[in-house]
């Protein structure tokens, strides 16, 4: 910072001892250091304080964000719970009475009879041909047989 050399140093010593003399130099050197301290200590306070105030516009920004963002996660929360509680209301529609199948016995016999009835299909006129059954494995015949 200074650019000082140690040989410097050393000159500024030798002239600090003789002007100052061994007995009172020590209690001076331990005065000096308790001074650079105390300055250093400034120094990062003072570091630490400005650095503070050029973020306290950033840290105000986040949390009006983080704001947002809580704001927006309740109204989420509560859609969502009006939703759901929505949807539980929902019935679904009844089935049909009983009644109105009892009172039809000719329609509920041919029902039971034919399944195809059931479904609202109509069954087809030509008659039901009957099923090929699987090949069988050929069996081969002529082999040898171990003797």
């Amino acid at each position: 910072m200074f650019d000082i050399a140690f040989s410097e140093l050393i000159v500024i010593g030798l002239i600090a001892l003789i002007v100052l003399g061994p007995k009172r130099l020590p209690e001076i050197a331990r005065a000096a250091g308790r001074w650079s301290a105390r300055i250093r200590r400034f120094i990062e306070d003072a570091k630490r304080d400005v650095s503070f105030e050029m973020h306290k516009d950033e840290l105000a920004e986040l949390r009006q964000v983080q704001q947002q963002l809580t704001g927006t996660k309740q109204l989420f929360e509560n859609t969502a719970g009006n939703a759901f509680a929505g949807l539980g209301e929902i019935r679904p529609p009844a089935p049909t009475p009983d009644y109105l199948v009892k009172a039809m016995p000719e329609a509920s016999a041919a029902a039971s009879k034919n399944p195809a009835s059931k479904s609202g299909r109509q069954q087809s006129a030509k008659p039901k041909t009957k099923k090929i059954p699987a090949r069988k494995r050929h069996v081969r015949t002529g082999r040898k047989t171990k003797s």
